[in-house]
């Protein structure tokens, strides 16, 4: 092993915790922070030896070459993973030490897929008989889009135990980020037709006691065939104006319309122009009913009211 790939070498031996999708992006965000830290002239060895005055060289390195705070706060938490792995607590747990701000991942240009293309790829994927998981796919983004949930929420749903059918609630526990669980109320006809239409293929999971859409023994090789079956069925940035991710920024969207009343801002060429269209719909009464929608995507969304750099990323700022 040549000395200049040990930090690579380190990653790939890191002893991590969590299901293997989230150790691959761990692996594969840490092996960018090397990439950097060579192209920026540092040349620690070994996981150990990493200090903060790596993580500040990487951060002034990505911030010269035009890179996101929000790209690069993922990078350093994927570095902290494998310093903690290798007992290496030294490494500042706040971004701001190194410049960056939290908050800055606001991404002003809209990626929410188009509804017509979700609903063409949706009954593309139905009617597939080529390919053997199809339809359960199929169930699986539709509860996506209609919900708003991530991939690996949507897929470990304990749909007999934790959907309520008679009170209208959702919760979601299982594969959430930071695993903090959240429950969804008020679920609409269309929300929980979509739950309905999932019960089909309900399979026991590995875990004693749960059942999701995951077929039986696959376990999380399941999302990546979920992947599969959206890019083959056109669900694609190129083909549908966004991904399966961009089916939750559409989710977002629409609730957002349907509580105030006015497109959000990243609809617009400008802030000014936003508040202006606002104001002309509703009135004073915009600024409220803007932060009235926020505070129930960002909890719909898994984190705390008042995350505008959360709503911000999906919505664009209103500010």
């Amino acid at each position: 092993m040549r000395k200049s790939n040990s930090l690579n070498y380190g990653v790939n031996r890191a002893t991590l915790s969590g299901n293997k999708s989230k150790q691959y992006r761990i692996r594969q965000n840490a092996r960018y922070f090397v990439k950097v830290l060579r192209q920026a002239g540092m040349r620690a060895q070994k996981w150990t030896k990493v200090t903060n005055k790596h993580f500040q060289r990487v951060a002034n390195h990505m911030l010269a070459d035009g890179i996101g705070h929000g790209r690069i706060a993922e990078v350093f938490s994927a570095a902290r993973h494998i310093c903690r792995a290798y007992e290496n607590s030294r490494i500042s747990d706040s971004n701001a030490t190194f410049g960056i701000k939290r908050g800055a991942i606001t991404n002003q240009t809209p990626r929410a897929a188009k509804p017509e293309k979700i609903e063409e790829s949706l009954t593309n994927m139905r009617n597939d008989t080529s390919y053997p998981h199809a339809g359960r796919a199929a169930t699986q983004i539709e509860i996506m889009y209609q919900l708003g949930l991530r991939r690996e929420e949507a897929a470990k749903l304990d749909l007999p135990n934790d959907w309520n059918s008679e009170e209208q609630t959702l919760l979601v526990q299982y594969g959430t980020k930071g695993g903090r669980p959240r429950t969804l109320y008020g679920l609409s006809a269309k929300q929980e037709a979509a739950l309905e239409r999932a019960q089909e293929y309900v399979s026991p999971s590995d875990r004693k006691g749960i059942n999701n859409l995951m077929p039986e023994h696959m376990g999380d090789e399941w999302l990546h065939r979920v992947d599969y079956a959206a890019r083959k069925h056109g669900l694609t940035a190129k083909e549908a104006g966004g991904t399966l991710h961009g089916l939750r920024h559409e989710r977002f969207h629409q609730m957002y319309v349907e509580h105030t009343g006015f497109e959000p801002p990243n609809q617009h060429e400008s802030v000014q122009v936003f508040q202006e269209a606002a104001c002309e719909i509703a009135g004073d009464e915009w600024s409220r009913l803007d932060n009235e929608a926020r505070d129930q995507i960002e909890e719909t969304a898994g984190h705390s009211k008042g995350r505008r750099d959360i709503s911000n990323a999906y919505l664009g700022s209103s500010f």
